[in-house]
């Protein structure tokens, strides 16, 4: 028998924060975006010197990239929470993307170093891994492997140098893959990918969790006694080793197999608690008065162009509605709200922490909010932008007031689920939503003229003649509506098939579109849809939705399959399930003897879930009589009260109260305010005071985005000076928004100018006039971190037209005088600068002919001799005076050639100013050659000097 078919030893990593720094340091260049995503020390994150000082380290990793979690909000929150445990220091680790992951193995760098510390994930105490959604699972193995951490439990409670391994998340009650394997599978006592799962809401159990780990590691405990401790504890904890799952097995003769076990194996047939103090099943944890825990305030201004300045604040939690097809709707419950209050305190801090400009209403369905109205207003007076995303159509079609307002707000695009193509089907999932609702929300919005409108469907593979017939009939109505109303609305339908989810009433539910592929209902909407004028989208590929449903629906027994998946293939999961990795779960899933029909056959109602051990809220039985309900095509209404619907307690068991129940069933929205307040507050808007915000940016900060300097300075502004906080508007602009390159690809330092767009009223001038602040510049620069504010200029105008800049340029030193003047030469041939070639002073001096200057995009440049602290990176330094039509990357890729592209980024590029075209005629008190260029930021020429002249007398500090 094999039993050892892995390389459970993990990986040889580099155990040494310096070694991993110094890697970094010389091999960034060579990642993504020149490994931006890796460089940390994000606003808001701690101090690397605190690690050192701390009583633990916690790092928060995620399974996906850095870049698609910039406008997540569950692992900042994580990190937010665990620093208010006194003693603890927070660090964060990602999924390295693509092309990285093989560079850093190859160069034994942990695939999970911090960021910020660049300490390996065993330098810390605890990762906690915050999983989204099911396929990220697909990460977890090789993240551990290549991250010199053992894969299994059993062999990391023997280290006390070890990490506890916790995960906790969206998706953390359906990770049965992760806990095997069995011992039938031959792995011996190995088992468990993770030491503990936190079951629902975290902002109490992870607090308490660090509590105790904390003073167990205090007082030298051995790890298996801390986790013990945590059982009552810690709210949802769930330690999975701790409950023994048994199955059914059927003995066979079998080939020779991976595994080698010879063993078909059935299904569950069995759950129990291993040891009397566990509970079970395991309840889910709730936080049911959201007002006394924060949400998210101090997240990181992560170094992402789509997530500066935006930020979600959490106005609810739960969702009152029973979609028997959406998750939130059965493992939230139930439906809970954040004050106003509390809200708006929370807002004031999240502005000034993040430097935000846009909030977002962060919600299953905002237009639940019992004091919607005044959060709107409250919200649209406190910031720039306010986004409203999920929101119900049934609730839209009883409010005409609210797509109003949610124009006058500047809201132009809309999404909404209609989910089933039908009525019938919409019943089936559950979805309370009749096509005259959906209707009349269309008609609302297509009077306010909406620009957009995305509507959601269902594919649940239930789909027959009538259902086509009744959505082609609906899609005619829409588009005749459009045409009445000489409505432009682009209008997008999105298809996706139907997962089942563990802990709905689906999860007994035949599935479907996990059987078999149904592409013939995919082109049929899609044809109805293109025939009367409108988008299709198909979000998600049937490989995709097979492999979530399995890893959903599997237990046990298909650890070794994610482990071979991951580790033994190789394979990592970036947005796309191939067809090949579909053939090879089923050879494992052969392999395993284990069918995909045991997973995704129908289940009856004494069916023994993989979860049962677990307990979200709602009773198994309650699921059963639901699921009852949708494969009669019946649903009823649900519980939250609102407009012409009597509400009731449909008996779920989620509310805790009598009271809590009676709150939801009585529930109503506010009555809206008078349309005049909200325009008196958009018309307010339009007398803005724009803040000139000169900035010298160093070195370290040269790779990040421009507009995330503009952002921090804001921040920095808004902490130091809170009463200017409800007057920020927005960071609007900056001086480098004329250039060609991508944002990435700008990787200047040095001077840059930035606009910060203030509400124009006394007190703001009062706060933001030029003496004012000139007194607190000093308290100002303490939240600057990698950039030093040189001037303010109240009320300043529009940004001034650039002339020409001047550049200060570092290559590499093996870049030689003679190498630059040739390849300097042959650019300004290439592009028709006429030129003469100087020696003057030990420099190499190109003299731009004066009559060609008009058009010429390079003024001046001269190549001079390192100064003594630019010497350890570079023998030369070329200075350049340039027009806004010089592409600095054209320029750089010339310089390096097809072969070092890669090195490109290595260039110390800084701005030493900005200039002006100079009207007056004045000239040279030199060389009596007119003066045709005068400072608009930066470095100023010497008195009665051209630049050429200031430059060559060392009037400009270059």
């Amino acid at each position: 028998m094999q039993t050892n078919v892995f390389p459970i030893k993990p990986h040889d990593c580099l155990k040494s924060s310096q070694e991993i720094r110094r890697w970094y340091d010389e091999n960034y260049h060579l990642l993504s975006r020149a490994g931006l995503w890796l460089k940390g020390e994000e606003p808001n994150t701690m101090e690397p010197a605190l690690f050192y000082q701390a009583e633990l380290r916690f790092l928060v990793c995620r399974l996906s990239t850095y870049r698609d979690v910039s406008v997540s909000i569950s692992h900042p929150l994580v990190a937010q929470i665990a620093q208010e445990v006194e003693g603890v220091f927070t660090d964060f680790a990602f999924l390295p993307p693509p092309k990285d992951l093989g560079i850093m193995t190859a160069a034994h760098i942990p695939l999970w170093s911090g960021t910020t510390t660049k300490e390996p994930p065993c330098a810390f105490d605890v990762l906690g891994i915050s999983n989204s959604f099911v396929l990220e699972l697909l990460n977890l193995p090789k993240l551990l492997h290549f991250s010199g951490i053992p894969l299994f439990k059993n062999e990391r409670m023997m280290h006390q140098d070890i990490p506890f391994i916790v995960l906790g998340g969206a998706s953390s009650a359906v990770t049965s893959v992760l806990h095997g394997p069995i011992k039938e599978q031959g792995f011996g006592d190995h088992y468990g990918l993770v030491d503990a799962v936190f079951i629902g809401e975290g902002e109490y159990s992870i607090k308490q969790f660090l509590e105790i780990v904390k003073k167990g590691k205090s007082a030298g405990l051995r790890k298996a006694d801390i986790l013990r401790a945590c059982h009552g504890k810690v709210d949802g904890f769930y330690e999975p080793d701790k409950y023994e799952h048994r199955y059914e097995m059927t003995i066979q003769s079998r080939p020779e197999m991976w595994v080698g076990t010879g063993k078909t194996q059935g299904g569950l047939i069995e759950i129990s608690p291993k040891e009397p103090y566990v509970s079970y099943p395991v309840k889910s944890a709730t936080v049911y008065d959201l007002d006394p825990v924060r949400t998210l305030e101090s997240g990181p201004i992560w170094y992402e162009t789509e997530s500066i300045g935006t930020g979600s604040l959490q106005i609810s939690n739960g969702c009152p509605c029973f979609c028997s097809f959406c998750a939130e709707s059965w493992e939230k419950k139930p439906y809970r709200e954040r004050s106003l209050s509390k809200l708006l305190e929370a807002l004031k801090a999240a502005k000034a922490q993040q430097g935000l400009d846009t909030v977002n209403l962060f919600s299953f369905n905002f237009n639940t909010h019992t004091e919607l109205y005044p959060m709107i207003l409250s919200f649209y007076r406190e910031m720039g932008s306010v986004s409203l995303k999920s929101q119900r159509f049934d609730l839209l079609s009883a409010d005409r007031f609210l797509v109003e307002v949610q124009q006058i707000i500047g809201k132009t695009t809309v999404s909404c689920g209609m989910e089933g193509i039908s009525e019938r089907l919409r019943r089936y999932l559950h979805k309370n939503l009749t096509e005259e609702q959906i209707y009349k929300a269309c008609e609302f919005l297509f009077e306010k003229g909406i620009r957009e409108l995305k509507i959601f469907l269902i594919c649940t593979g239930l789909e027959q003649s009538e259902d086509f017939s009744e959505f082609a009939r609906f899609a005619k109505r829409l588009d005749d509506l459009k045409r009445m109303m000489d409505s432009n609305v682009r209008m997008i339908f999105s298809l996706t098939p139907l997962y089942y989810p563990p802990h709905t009433p689906l999860q007994f539910h035949e599935c479907l579109t996990a059987i078999e592929d149904k592409k013939k209902i995919g082109r049929e909407v899609e044809r109805i849809c293109k025939f009367h004028g409108m988008e299709f989208r198909e979000s998600a590929s049937y490989e995709e939705i097979w492999l979530t449903q399995l890893l959903a629906m599997g237990d046990r027994r298909l650890t070794p399959a994610l482990i071979r998946s991951s580790i033994t293939e190789g394979f990592v999961y970036y947005h796309a399930v191939s067809k090949e990795l579909l053939r090879n779960w089923r050879i494992y899933l052969t392999d395993l003897g284990l069918s995909e029909e045991n997973y995704f056959c129908a289940k009856g109602k004494e069916y023994v879930f993989p979860w049962d051990d677990i307990d979200p809220g709602i009773s198994k039985k309650f699921l059963w009589e639901e699921y009852g309900c949708s494969i009669h095509f019946d649903e009823r209404e649900y519980c939250l009260g609102r407009p012409r619907i009597e509400a009731q307690c449909l008996g779920c068991g989620a509310c805790p109260t009598p009271a809590h129940i009676r709150k939801l069933i009585h529930h109503t929205v506010n009555q809206p305010f008078l349309k005049e307040e909200i325009l008196r507050i958009a018309e307010r808007k339009r007398n803005k005071l724009v803040l000139r915000v000169v900035v010298e940016i160093e070195s370290s900060l040269r790779l990040v985005p421009k507009r995330f300097v503009g952002v921090a300075a804001a921040r920095a502004l808004m902490l130091a000076i809170p009463e200017v906080i409800p007057y920020y508007q927005s960071s609007s602009a900056h001086v480098r928004d004329f250039a060609e390159e991508a944002a990435f690809a700008d990787f200047t330092h040095g001077i840059n100018v930035y606009h910060l767009v203030f509400l124009s009223e006394d007190k703001s001038k009062d706060l933001l006039n030029n003496e004012f602040l000139s007194l607190r510049v000093n308290h100002i620069q303490k939240y600057c971190r990698g950039f030093r504010i040189k001037e303010f200029v109240s009320d300043s105008g529009d940004m001034p037209d650039v002339h020409g800049i001047l550049y200060k340029i570092c290559f590499a030193k093996e870049f030689t005088e003679s190498f630059l003047r040739q390849k300097l030469g042959e650019y300004l041939h290439a592009n028709y600068v006429r030129h003469t070639l100087l020696k003057r002073g030990g420099q190499t001096v190109f003299k731009v002919d004066t009559k060609h200057k008009k058009n010429a995009v390079v003024f001046y440049a001269s190549i001079c001799k390192a100064s003594q602290r630019e010497e350890p990176v570079a023998e030369f330094t070329l200075f350049m005076m340039v027009s806004k039509r010089f592409h600095m990357q054209e320029f750089l890729k010339a310089c390096y050639g097809f072969e070092r592209r890669k090195e490109i980024v290595c260039t110390q590029i800084e701005t030493l100013g900005y200039y002006r075209k100079n009207q007056h005629g004045a000239r040279c008190a030199v060389c009596n050659e007119s003066i045709s260029e005068r400072l608009l930021f930066g470095q100023p020429f010497g008195e009665n000097q051209c630049l050429v002249c200031s430059i060559d007398r060392g009037k400009i500090s270059c």
